[in-house]
């Protein structure tokens, strides 16, 4: 099983977990795999399953031959800031257009978060202003935090960050990432069918990013 960081720490276990209970003798083993090379190594055969992500606005080619992706779960980007923080005052939406001049905690600049809110910016006449670079959403997290500046992350990551923040939620929402699964369809095994069928069903109950505790306002 291949997985990314963020789903491989909050969203996976329980379905292992559930997965080893129902089938103890088969062998489990995760490795990880950003994005997209977890897509690569179900087709080349070296996992079964692998999570992967896809950014909107941004570019997603078609997956291999013989490999199939399944949307599981769909997430809002939403403002992350310091408690306390200006621009977390208020229950609407913050219009992108206000990230301008603030400064910017952000992934690298081909990220597609950061791309998509430079566009946005673009729009309006605007740059972002980024203080740092980090590949990381804990430390992006961590430095905002500690009020070093603002960022744009996935609601998951915002909501289970382990420092504390203030959440919004953003104008255009169109700001989202989608979760799914890459498996081999028909190919697959007995016990990788089993695990997909155990996926398809534990993620994203209700339209919501499971095991959120922290609410975005708006």
């Amino acid at each position: 099983m291949g997985t990314f960081t963020t789903a491989g720490i909050h969203l996976l276990p329980p379905v292992l977990s559930a997965f080893r209970r129902a089938h103890p003798e088969v062998e489990l083993a995760v490795a990880d795999q950003e994005p997209p090379s977890g897509i690569a190594a179900v087709a080349a055969g070296e996992v079964d399953l692998a999570l992967t992500h896809a950014y909107e606005p941004g570019a997603v080619g078609p997956p291999p031959a013989g490999v199939f992706v399944d949307p599981l779960l769909v997430e809002e980007l939403v403002l992350v800031t310091s408690v306390g923080h200006r621009l977390a005052e208020g229950t609407g939406r913050l219009p992108v257009a206000e990230l301008a001049g603030r400064p910017l905690i952000s992934s690298a600049p081909t990220h597609p978060p950061r791309r998509g809110v430079e566009d946005a910016l673009a729009e309006v006449g605007a740059t972002p202003a980024v203080v740092c670079e980090s590949p990381g959403y804990a430390l992006v997290c961590a430095l905002v935090s500690a009020g070093l500046g603002v960022a744009v992350v996935p609601e998951m990551v915002a909501s289970m960050a382990a420092a504390p923040l203030s959440v919004r939620r953003l104008e255009p929402a169109s700001f989202r990432r989608t979760i799914s699964v890459a498996h081999r369809g028909d190919r697959s095994s007995v016990a990788a069918a089993t695990l997909l069928a155990l996926l398809r069903s534990g993620f994203g109950r209700g339209g919501t990013v499971p095991g959120t505790n922290r609410a975005p306002a708006g």
